[in-house]
């Protein structure tokens, strides 16, 4: 590896979009742009000529190139149909210089694909020139399906990641050092990314490609199809890392296929019908290993492209491309942790019982031993040893918690020794463990809990028993499992709950109705089923002379406020209010709420 290789850097991006990415029977323009990063490269026309010679992507076919077109002042264009290529050749003065820091743009007109959505790569080859100059370089354009109205959007619901911010080390050919990059694949959504009632048709798939040649941009050539050696992207091998879906797969690409530049393509199983579901299900990863990187330090890019997903039955998701960035340092010059971490910072449980599992990974730098210390009650202290400890490594564990009921943050430190048992470094990630339930000690009850308005709320009425002043509607067994039980204002201010929550005001409804466009939109969002989370309940009320009214019809919710105001849902006129209406003895719903 030598800092002071040749670098010039290429962009394609659509002329519509400025984007890495053709739309499938769309005929469009590219922009492409060539900028010398490096010293002065000479160009010449006496003789042979200089030229630029342009593979685009294998999923234009050699017709679909002939109709394509380069105007361009100097440069004389043809197609070369061996190639199959686009060629530029240079007919200004000659011995001309293409200084440092100056662009050749141009643009290809009457670009158009019929192909299957697919990612590849740009190569541009340069011939002829003198000082300075690379073979070739690379940049990705992929074909994806265009977009259209009533579709949905994978970039409001998938969230697209490299561990560690994409980070490797690169090597020299005497030091060649094996890297992996971890890809995690997060459903940001409530709901699964696929809610279909029926399992999905098609072929979703997720194809990823690197960005390849021996240049700072680059993170590994891929010229050497037939027979790879130590320091090309065909060596790179993906795995399913780690898979909290009902199922994903992985193909690595083949040297003895079409494909003329290694791409993975990554898929759902037929038999995992959330595909990424939510919660704790939301999470896949996989692991791009033996990255051997001989360039010199910089930027490179993964590019991910999702095609061909469903979120249900009758829609789709519009193809969607992820572009993430991998940052090429030099090695460590001392020995120890690189870096540790894990899926995500933040762990929803709803039940006291939940197991919670939390799995980390570590890079690690010619590191015999580590200790695994997690500040959890009751987790043990864990203990790896590295026999053979390797300049590079990786390796992972999953801490177990069996549950809480309290929202709390885990410090989980990781300590490097080396083989004679010297402390090397340590590095901590922090899990915080976002309990959304209430337990209320009287009876051990557990409530799930929506966190809305800065204030975490039950969502489901409270059934404690508080004897001759709370009451089931209609004596009924089933309508406290569904409504909760009703309280007069004694009860209610009897019922003391655990320290920070507290029966609602009639400021705390109003913030929450507050957060909706009027009381319609509220209504909607707010009760049982709707967008919110708060699932508000219709359980009607008891009167003071011991008679059940308006269940499933209208709910009536405590506030502790002096000026006697109740929070009302009403079925009737799909909207929410605060009134005052009813006597302390009347029996109304309660839920409670806690300030963050």
């Amino acid at each position: 590896m030598a800092d002071v290789s040749p670098d010039v850097s290429l962009a394609v991006l659509n002329d519509a979009d400025q984007k890495p990415i053709v739309y499938v029977g769309i005929k469009t323009t590219l922009d492409v742009s060539l900028v010398n990063n490096s010293d002065a490269i000479i160009l010449n026309s006496s003789g042979t000529a200089s030229s630029l010679e342009i593979f685009l992507p294998g999923f234009f076919t050699l017709a679909e190139l002939q109709q394509m077109s380069i105007s361009l002042k100097d440069w004389a264009f043809s197609v070369n149909p061996d190639g199959p290529s686009l060629v530029l050749g240079y007919t200004g003065p000659d011995s001309a210089s293409w200084t440092t820091g100056q662009s050749i743009a141009f643009q290809i007109t009457s670009v158009q694909s019929g192909a299957a959505p697919t990612a590849d790569s740009v190569q541009v080859n340069f011939q002829n020139m003198g000082g300075n100059v690379p073979l070739q370089v690379q940049t990705p354009l992929t074909l994806s399906n265009p977009p259209k109205p009533g579709n949905a959007s994978l970039r409001d619901v998938l969230q697209v990641s490299l561990d560690s911010q994409g980070s490797i080390y690169v090597s020299t050919d005497t030091d060649p050092l094996q890297n992996t990059l971890f890809l995690n694949l997060k459903n940001i959504g409530t709901d699964p990314l696929y809610v279909g009632k029926t399992i999905w048709t098609g072929t979703p798939k997720v194809t990823v490609t690197f960005v390849y040649g021996n240049i700072s941009g680059a993170l590994a050539p891929d010229n050497d199809r037939s027979r790879p050696v130590v320091g090309s992207a065909w060596k790179i091998t993906g795995q399913v890392a780690i898979d909290q879906t009902d199922g994903w797969k992985i193909s690595n690409p083949s040297t003895t296929g079409d494909d003329p530049h290694p791409k993975w393509l990554l898929a759902p199983v037929n038999t995992n019908k959330d595909i990424l579901g939510a919660g704790a299900n939301a999470n896949v990863t996989f692991s791009f290993s033996q990255i051997v990187s001989l360039t010199p330090p910089g930027h490179t890019q993964m590019v991910i492209q999702f095609s061909g997903f469903m979120k249900d039955e009758n829609k789709a998701y519009d193809d969607e491309v992820f572009v993430v960035d991998i940052v090429k340092q030099l090695p460590p010059p001392t020995r120890g942790l690189l870096n540790f971490f894990g899926n995500a910072p933040v762990v929803e449980v709803t039940s006291p019982t939940e197991p919670i599992s939390i799995p980390l990974r570590w890079a690690m730098f010619d590191v015999a031993s580590v200790n695994l210390i997690c500040s959890f009650p009751g987790i043990s202290l864990v203990n790896k040893k590295y026999p053979n400890p390797l300049p590079l490594a990786y390796d992972n564990f999953t801490v177990d918690i069996p549950g809480t009921t309290e929202s709390v943050p885990v410090f989980i430190t990781l300590q490097a020794f080396d083989g004679n048992g010297v402390y090397l470094n340590s590095m901590q990630f922090t899990v915080f463990i976002n309990a959304l339930m209430f337990v209320d000690p009287r009876d051990g009850k557990v409530y799930p809990v929506v966190l809305l308005n800065n204030q975490l709320w039950m969502t489901q009425n409270l059934t404690h028993d508080d004897g001759a002043e709370s009451f089931i509607y209609n004596n009924l067994p089933a309508n406290e499992k569904r409504f909760g039980r009703l309280y007069t204002a004694k009860a209610a201010s009897a019922a003391t709950p655990p320290a920070g929550w507290h029966v609602p005001s009639s400021r705390d409804w109003q913030g929450l109705f507050g957060l909706f466009a009027d009381p319609g939109a509220a209504y909607a969002a707010l009760i049982d089923g709707g967008t919110s989370g708060l699932n508000a309940a219709l359980g009607g009320n008891r009167n003071d002379l011991g008679a059940f009214n308006d269940l499933m019809v209208s709910g009536f919710y405590r506030t502790t406020s002096a000026d006697g105001l109740f929070a009302g849902f009403s079925s009737k006129s799909k909207s929410v209010n605060l009134v005052a209406k009813f006597p302390a003895t009347f029996a109304l719903s309660i839920r409670y709420v806690r300030d963050l």
